[in-house]
């Protein structure tokens, strides 16, 4: 059977990492993700966000992201950006899927680590 070339190139290295330089971007997101992304930082938003997701989730222990933004009355994509960086910080973990009750779709459950607790 004969290789299939790809239409795009896909590097492994690298690909979708987030760079610790910039919050909340990837090393191949436009300039733009880049702007925004050093916008929020800068404001004081991102370290808002990130609080406010913490405190949602110390309420609600297990919950999804859009359980978490329903509860704090934001577009559930706030909390999905912001999880995965509290969990590099060592304050959330990843569970078990379940049915999220605001999406109606299987989604990750997320929980306090002892750190996150404090």
């Amino acid at each position: 059977m004969k290789e299939q070339r790809l239409l795009f190139p896909m590097s492994s290295v690298g690909a979708e990492q987030p760079r610790p330089d910039v919050p909340g971007s990837h090393r191949h997101d436009p300039a733009t993700s880049f702007e925004a992304a050093q916008k929020l930082a800068h404001s004081g938003k991102l370290t808002g966000q990130r609080r406010a997701v913490l405190e949602a989730l110390r309420a609600h222990d297990g919950s999804t992201h859009g359980e978490l933004g329903a509860l704090m009355g934001m577009h559930w994509l706030t909390p999905a950006r912001r999880l995965p960086e509290l969990e590099r910080m060592g304050l959330v973990r990843k569970g078990q899927p379940r049915l999220c009750n605001v999406k109606h779709s299987r989604c990750t459950t997320w929980w306090l680590t002892e750190e996150g607790r404090r």
